[in-house]
């Protein structure tokens, strides 16, 4: 990586910080800036997830992929 950003999850971190809207309506919705430290625990269990060869459970509800999201048919 780089002096600036010496992991990945450094980099992610640095990039969250660049919403400031999303900040901002964050803290004044919850008190803090939660899609940051969502994205970063997300994050966190994907890397554990490769390092421990154990899969990844996704907290979306539906889950990417479920055919309830799709397009009708024509």
């Amino acid at each position: 990586m780089t002096k600036a950003f010496p992991t990945p999850r450094h980099a992610v971190d640095y990039i969250m910080d660049t919403f400031p809207i999303v900040k901002r309506k964050d803290e004044a919705a919850y008190g803090e800036y939660r899609t940051k430290r969502v994205i970063l625990e997300i994050y966190d269990e994907l890397q554990q997830a490769m390092a421990t060869g154990k899969p990844y459970q996704t907290r979306l509800d539906p889950p990417p992929a479920d055919p309830r999201c799709c397009h009708p048919a024509k």
